[in-house]
């Protein structure tokens, strides 16, 4: 069965970039791009199966609603205690304060500085 890989993030030219990458990994994959985290919470309302694997690879910098109202609203959800769902930050941010209070979110595996690497790549695919 193929995962699922929902990429949310404003940045349209990343989220080709991150497709592709993937893609030379896991040609399985089936991509669900998101522009914020508004539509990302529909599609994953929407695409998300009960027995499914999903990568949730999150911006947090993102007009309509950023990152951290998409992880208040995941850490409200039935979404937040699944073990299907694995979600990593990718933020261009080097602040301190972001990844400690990222951190702070139980369903948060891990937060990446992008722009990401093959390497980071294949981490996140074999974790998940």
């Amino acid at each position: 069965m193929s995962k699922n890989v929902f990429l949310i993030d404003d940045d349209g030219v990343l989220r080709l970039m991150v497709e592709r990458m993937m893609r030379r990994i896991d040609n399985s994959l089936v991509f669900f791009p998101c522009e914020n985290g508004r539509i990302g919470l529909e599609k994953l309302n929407d695409h998300l199966e009960d027995d499914a694997e999903s990568i949730i690879l999150l911006d947090l910098n993102m007009p309509v609603l950023d990152g951290w109202g998409f992880l208040e609203a995941m850490q409200a959800s039935q979404w937040s205690t699944s073990a299907n769902i694995t979600l990593y930050i990718l933020s261009s941010s080097t602040d301190k304060s972001d990844i400690e209070r990222a951190g702070q979110y139980a369903c948060v595996k891990k937060f990446y500085h992008k722009p990401l690497s093959n390497q980071d790549f294949n981490k996140i695919l074999e974790a998940s």
